[in-house]
């Protein structure tokens, strides 16, 4: 029952929006889209695709009336279901935009009403003949035999459908929740580093994997690790295999049901069975049956309580950020300051899930809670029955049910007044869970164990006393008041009395965009107060300059004012392009951007430590020296973004300057790639002509980048084998001196050739020694020495087919990652 109850959130929000929307009149359509031909946005009504047996249909998707995307969608479900979009997070204008397979490079293109390139299938096939869709929900581009030449299979986004397969180089992403439809979610489903099919939640200040059960190792998760097979898929029966194991089967299993695999904007993975006389869903398999396990539900500082809806409440001292969205989270009332004398306050059977500052001890309480108090860095701390104490820097992913070990105390200043607001838990007979807030119709007396919990009241009893209907039907009733007044003011805009006349359609460009941007636009005034009228500059390369700012929300940032409008202007929106996409530890986050006129800054988490250069050749020689152990996992964290970059995005991405310059190292030293300014999307058939104009950084260039053939990932994998070689001797591949010979930065090849030939006619223990950093005074793991040194020599081969993918570098790496030594 509970779970039913919340699943019809899900279901009645596509629902409501969809009725809004008109559905296509059946049969005015085509079966095919022909070389030149086009379907224009204007006729979104009676132009689309449509696949064989009429389920599914392709055309211009009407966000709103001036918002459009090109989808495929559910023709026969009630709201138009839609299950794959081309460039989700960028749509295009109600006039002008067209579809179509252009008659000289044989790709489906999507431009904008004033001509813009939005987005092309990237096949550049000479040989295709039209485009059509598939009975399955594919939209395949076929040469005239009838032979696949691009599909979109290739490219889900939020939902995966029977037969398509699942692989490392492909995410589902969620939407954005509300106020934020066409924004890529927080929320993406993918293989991980080790293989594992998983869920993962990032905010861009909060990431973490939250499916499978974070809590457990693979064993109890029941899954396989290291199989780098990586696919997944779907079958027409309502099975799913894996290739780590995580499998499940559908309620409903059988043949002859129309089904869908969709990751919802609430984080909840669900399979969808379609009925077919009435086109409404059912939900026929969940990842979570219980919504506050999923991650960051209800924000920072917040705590997530299942009744049997999620609601959210702020936690002792704190208030609500964003009154309309629990995903902000809640922020102290009260000023953090360790110097001020501090009281605890108890949150029984709750736990904040991650950001410990420790392993969790076995401590009596009152050494936990002297611990906590001592460390200025500890916000609250965890105890637990058996006396496990986790100290807490962060207070994230909050929940609280009955029998729920532990308790949390929250720091908050001493003489910080917080009247009482007590939340009831119990656990009826029947097994249901309940909330309640001193409200008469529930009795513990019914049965059950009661848990008084301590919430601050600066929220205001109305956030947290009141049922939970009241709030769903107040959501739906609020969507549909935004969508009217969304098509009311459409329809202003394009009238005679409107801001703008039909014939101006250019002049509303920055309007329909800014409504779809998924990064926090900035001004160039908030920009400046930042960083202090551009004071502290941090770094500065080719492309820019970096400065160190501060946020009003007191976020420290990087921020990158590029050079040469121009230039900076392509570097501005290649960047923006691919940072959506971007999922990974190892790989910096961007925050936001500021474009005003010739001003193009990008703005970015801030890195501690500064880069790898840094930390490894402009060191004084009293400063202390990075560790072989440090060394090794630098390189395995590198390793890993690159791997990401190169087989597991959405796309393919090449970085095209990677050098420790561009590798920066946090405050545990955890290195993550920087400055995609360079960086490019690659093509799927290995080309791209943009890739002819970008340069690399001198000796850590690949030979192809002088020479005609065409770029690829892999003069990344040869970049990366002059940082490896770096890591281990620890100066430049330039200043190498080898048997009393120096080498120029000219001459990687000799540097290559003798490590090859000592390889081959050296004592193991002596020549790796040899090439080993002086100032680690002896102190390396040989086996992972000379893995590494191994690895670089193949990465750094002047022909590039017999160079390794960063795939299987990784998978090198990891093999001796725990060799003892």
């Amino acid at each position: 029952m509970s779970s039913a109850l919340a699943v019809a959130s899900t279901l009645l929000l596509p629902i409501a929006v969809g009725l809004l929307l008109p559905l296509p009149p059946a049969g005015a359509a085509r079966g095919s889209l022909t070389r030149g031909a086009d379907i224009a946005v204007e006729d979104h009504a009676t132009d689309f695709l449509v696949s064989p047996d009429g389920t599914f249909a392709c055309g211009f998707y009407n966000v709103s009336p001036t918002v459009f995307t090109v989808s495929v969608w559910f023709a026969r479900a009630a709201g138009r279901t839609v299950v794959w979009t081309a460039a989700p997070g960028r749509p295009v204008h109600s006039r002008g935009a067209r579809l179509a397979l252009d008659r000289r490079g044989g790709a489906l293109v999507l431009t904008d009403y004033d001509g813009a390139v939005v987005w092309n299938s990237t096949a550049q096939a000479a040989s295709a003949s039209r485009a059509r869709l598939h009975d399955t929900g594919n939209l395949v581009l076929e040469d005239g035999h009838g032979r696949a030449l691009w599909q979109s299979f290739d490219s889900p986004t939020d939902t995966l459908l029977p037969v398509q397969r699942f692989t490392a180089a492909r995410h589902l992403v969620s939407r954005g929740g509300r106020g934020r439809l066409l924004a890529a979610g927080y929320y993406s489903l993918g293989f991980s580093d080790y293989a594992m099919l998983s869920l993962f939640y990032d905010n861009h200040n909060f990431s973490s994997i939250y499916w499978p059960n974070p809590y457990n190792n693979y064993v109890a998760n029941k899954r396989k690790i290291y199989n780098f097979t990586r696919e997944a898929a779907l079958d027409a029966l309502g099975q799913f295999f894996s290739s780590d194991a995580a499998g499940f089967v559908a309620a409903d299993l059988g043949a002859g049901v129309r089904r869908r695999l969709t990751l919802d904007s609430d984080g909840d993975l669900r399979l969808y069975s379609l009925d077919a006389a009435t086109g409404a869903w059912t939900v026929a398999w969940m990842a979570f049956g219980n919504p506050c396990i999923i991650h960051g539900v209800c924000g920072a500082n917040a705590v997530c309580l299942y009744a049997p809806a999620p609601a959210c409440v702020c936690a002792p001292g704190h208030e609500r950020a964003d009154a309309g969205d629990w995903t902000r989270g809640c922020r102290p009332v009260f000023r953090r300051d360790c110097s001020r004398p501090t009281k605890l306050a108890a949150l029984p059977h709750t736990d904040f899930w991650g950001y410990d500052l420790n392993d969790g001890e076995i401590v009596p309480f009152h050494a936990c809670a002297q611990r906590c108090l001592a460390t200025c860095a500890c916000v609250a701390f965890q105890h637990k029955q058996n006396m496990e104490c986790y100290l807490k820097s962060v207070l994230f992913n909050g929940r609280t049910f009955p029998g729920l070990p532990g308790t949390v105390y929250i720091k908050v200043p001493a003489d910080f007044d917080m009247p009482e607001f007590h939340v009831r838990q119990w656990r009826e007979h029947g097994g249901g869970l309940a909330i309640d807030e001193d409200i008469p119709r529930c009795d513990v007396a019914n049965g059950g164990e009661e848990v008084l919990l301590n919430f601050s009241t600066h929220n205001g009893p109305r956030d947290v006393g009141k049922a939970v209907w009241p709030y769903l039907y107040g959501f739906l009733s609020a969507l549909l008041v935004i969508e009217a007044v969304v098509i009311g003011f459409g329809c202003w805009l394009f009238s005679s009395r409107g801001l703008f006349r039909p014939s101006r359609v250019w002049a509303i460009e920055e309007g329909y965009k800014l409504i779809t941007n998924n990064f926090q636009r900035y001004t160039y005034s908030e920009i400046k107060r930042a960083t202090g009228n551009f004071t502290d500059m941090i770094g500065s390369g080719g492309s820019g300059v970096v400065y160190k700012g501060i946020l009003e929300d007191d976020r420290v940032v990087a921020v990158k004012v590029l050079k040469n409008v121009s230039q900076s202007e392509q570097e501005f929106q290649s960047e923006l392009s691919v940072i959506g996409r971007i999922y990974h530890m190892n790989l910096v986050r961007m925050w936001g951007c500021c474009s005003e006129g010739k001003r193009r800054i990008l703005v970015s988490e801030h890195i501690e430590n500064g880069s790898l250069a840094k930390m490894l050749f402009d060191r004084e020689p009293s400063d202390a020296v990075l560790g072989w152990n440090q060394r090794f996992q630098i390189a395995l964290g590198v390793a890993k973004g690159l791997a990401y970059l190169h087989s597991e995005c959405l796309e393919w991405i090449i970085h095209c300057d990677m050098k420790p310059e561009n590798i920066l190292l946090d405050k545990d030293l955890e290195p993550k790639i920087t400055d995609f300014g360079l960086a490019k999307l690659l093509n799927r058939d290995g080309s791209d002509a943009n890739l002819s104009r970008i340069r690399g950084t001198r000796g850590y260039m690949a030979p192809e980048w002088v020479s005609s053939l065409p770029i690829t990932e892999k003069v990344d994998v040869y970049s990366y084998g002059v940082v490896l070689l770096e890591l281990v001797k620890g100066v430049r591949i330039s200043d190498w001196v080898i048997h009393g010979v120096r080498f120029s930065d000219m001459d990687t090849r000799m540097v290559v050739k003798a490590i090859h030939d000592e390889m081959e006619t050296s004592d193991h223990e002596r020549w790796v020694k040899e090439l080993i950093d002086s100032r680690l005074n002896g102190e390396f793991n040989p086996v992972q020495a000379k893995a590494m040194l191994k690895i670089a020599v193949s990465c750094l081969e002047e022909d590039r087919s017999k160079r390794p993918n960063m795939s299987s570098v990784l998978q090198a790496l990891m093999s001796v990652e725990d060799e003892a030594r």
